[in-house]
């Protein structure tokens, strides 16, 4: 039935006007970050709650939950980065993420700041000398949240080296066990430069991101940042992971999924822990092994950049970018979300006619916003589904309702190469 439109008070006749269209695919949240690491407390409602998904709206609203920042750390001017007990990354690196456009997201707490760092505070396997819970720990408690779209664990970095690389691994798994998720990740030691053999942080990474069919569902950045949030501390160093989750969720609101979340400032950010220039960055960015890294620059005049859109994946030609990758995952959500109601339905012809009609209106939506490439909606993307196309008499006694889409994805202009050609003068 009609919704009626207009305030009935008086007798008389009425218009109501009704779409002849089917409703709208609804949109799923395109940069929902959840951070998994320690904080000062894990407390709400008088209950304690480590390792449970905690959604917050502000800084304010996370300190009131998990409190404050960790005490402070004293070491030597022009000491190297200490990383010691009582260093924790989780309450400096919301700043930066609130700071760089940041809004609603997740909390994990795994612990409070009276303990060392342990990687089965990670994820349910444990470590040596860490207990086993029933209770999912860390990153395995976000498994039945459906929201969270990015996933962050700035604090794994404390960690020694390997099982940094371990809780990174399992973090990629997960984002391409569950496939609604994207995975932004810290380089261990991203604080140094680069150095020649096996003591480049950048070749211990490479060679600990062993699973090819993961690295399509995360991205990694280098070096750390300085931040305006650890003046008073003479080291002031963060992992840039949530500066970097704050930057794709302005990205997503202001220009959309599709678009880079890159040649983008960072707010709050001082310096970095390592300049870099064209000639350091080309194996970052294009190295034999296709694992990219995703640089942060420092250009004269115009400040600290994000100068990458790569994902682990470097060498496909399907993933190589952020945001494919992120806005594959924003149509294939957005289109489960509608299939769900119908999950049941007649598998007639007019529940197909159905869902093709708000798949194709929600991909023609995507197409005019400039998420889809082609001259015109029929070259940018397909919506096939029916019997004899998609489906077989077998298929539908079995109850299968199969859909098939296609899109084509834009793509970022990475490479921008100018030709230039003398003309002749004219008489």
């Amino acid at each position: 039935m009609a919704k009626i439109i207009q305030t009935v008070q008086t007798p008389g006749v009425y218009l109501n006007e009704t779409s002849a269209f089917p409703g709208d695919v609804p949109p799923i949240s395109t940069a929902v970050p959840a951070f998994v690491g320690y904080t000062e407390k894990a407390v709400q409602g008088g209950n304690d709650i480590t390792n449970t998904p905690v959604r917050i709206g502000s800084l304010t609203e996370y300190q009131g939950v998990f409190g404050g920042a960790p005490p402070s750390i004293q070491v030597k001017k022009g000491a190297p980065l200490p990383i010691v007990p009582g260093q924790f990354f989780l309450y400096h690196s919301l700043q930066l993420y609130f700071a760089n456009g940041g809004t609603a997201c997740y909390i994990v707490s795994i612990g409070d700041y009276s303990h060392d760092p342990v990687m089965g505070d990670f994820f349910s396997k444990p470590a040596a000398g860490a207990t086993r819970s029933n209770k999912p720990v860390g990153i395995d408690a976000l498994v039945r949240e459906a929201e969270p779209t990015l996933l962050l664990a700035p604090d794994a970095v404390l960690l020694d080296a390997d099982d940094c690389f371990q809780v990174q691994r399992y973090m990629l798994t997960h984002c391409a066990a569950l496939q609604n998720r994207f995975a932004i990740l810290d380089i261990h030691n991203g604080f140094q430069g680069r150095a020649p053999g096996e003591n480049d942080v950048i070749k211990a990474f490479r060679d600990n991101m062993t699973d090819p069919d993961t690295f399509r569902w995360g991205a990694a950045y280098y070096p750390w940042l300085r931040s305006s949030f650890l003046l008073k501390e003479p080291s002031s160093l963060l992992p840039p992971s949530a500066a970097i989750a704050g930057i794709y969720c302005a990205t997503d609101q202001n220009r959309g999924v599709f678009h880079a979340p890159a040649n983008v400032s960072i707010v709050q950010a001082t310096g970095l822990a390592v300049p870099i220039n064209d000639h350091q960055q080309e194996d970052l960015n294009t190295p034999f092994d296709g694992k990219a890294v995703n640089a942060i620059r420092n250009f004269a005049g115009q400040g600290i950049l994000v100068w990458g859109a790569r994902t682990l994946d470097g060498n496909s030609q399907d993933w190589r970018y952020i945001p494919v990758r992120r806005t594959v995952i924003y149509i294939e959500q957005s289109i489960k979300n509608l299939l769900e109601p119908y999950v049941f339905s007649a598998n007639t012809q007019a529940t197909w006619t159905a869902v093709k009609a708000m798949a194709e209106n929600f991909l023609t939506g995507l197409w005019r916003d400039g998420g889809l490439a082609g001259a015109t909606a029929q070259d940018a993307f397909f919506v096939q589904v029916g019997l004899g196309s998609t489906m077989t008499n077998e298929d539908i006694l079995n109850g299968f309702m199969n859909m098939t889409i296609g899109v084509a994805i834009t793509r970022p202009a990475e490479f921008i190469v100018l030709t230039f050609q003398q003309q002749m003068q004219a008489s």
